[in-house]
């Protein structure tokens, strides 16, 4: 299987890269387009100072030989933009791993055989959007990770390939709670993936029977926060 990970940034891409290197059957491949915070030249300068960086200071390492194995793709153009697509189709990928800032257009998601892959800090079908963990918290539910195949819309992919509930009673903030949730994306990468090498892998459908959340006030924050204290 011959895996993209997309992303802005080298140092996010290397570290889901060094973490699914073993991978068997699979070939990785990192995919770096512009930040959309940045110009476009300042992001491949950057990201190629973060890549020599990283080179030299794994010496003698397979990590070390990763910027100079054409395993790293620089895209001088947004993910979307007619001219990367097609960059992107010429390497054949069956999966995307989605590690950038950025909402796909279907041209770009059709680039890849199988899709692209998000790891949603959030059980769906019940909660997409944003703040999920923080909404399901309020209202009593399990908080997890679900890694689905993406679609133009938010978090309405049909297929969800892994979904798993996470225990953060140990965390007393929200903010801890997120980053710990967001670290795990390379290890619900490697199970999606290894799902979708499997035989017959089972997908699960993420159906649109659970409402789309927003960005959650701070008063709804600030009880949150107090329930994360309490069951601490």
């Amino acid at each position: 299987m011959r895996i993209g990970i997309l992303a802005n940034s080298y140092s996010a891409a290397f570290r889901i890269y060094d973490q699914l290197k073993d991978l068997p059957d699979c070939e990785l491949f990192i995919v770096l387009s512009p930040s959309p915070r940045r110009s476009p030249w300042l992001s491949v300068l950057a990201n190629f100072a973060r890549m020599t960086i990283s080179s030299l200071t794994s010496p003698g390492s397979q990590l070390s030989r990763l910027p100079f194995n054409g395993r790293v793709i620089f895209l001088s153009k947004a993910i979307d933009d007619a001219d990367s697509v097609a960059k992107v189709k010429k390497l054949h990928l069956d999966v995307g791993l989605h590690k950038s800032g950025v909402i796909y257009r279907d041209n770009t998601i059709k680039a890849f055989r199988l899709g692209i892959l998000n790891p949603h800090i959030g059980i769906l079908p019940a909660y997409r959007g944003r703040s999920v963990m923080e909404w399901a918290l309020l209202n009593g539910d399990p908080v997890g990770i679900s890694v689905f195949f993406i679609d133009t819309g938010i978090d309405t992919g049909s297929r969800i390939v892994v979904s798993e509930e996470i225990d953060i009673s140990k965390f007393k903030s929200i903010p801890e709670a997120k980053q710990h949730l967001f670290d795990l994306d390379a290890m619900f990468f490697r199970k999606a993936l290894m799902s979708l090498g499997s035989e017959n892998p089972v997908f699960g459908v993420n159906d649109g029977s659970g409402r789309r959340h927003f960005v959650m006030s701070k008063l709804f924050q600030g009880v949150v926060q107090d329930l994360m204290r309490v069951n601490n």
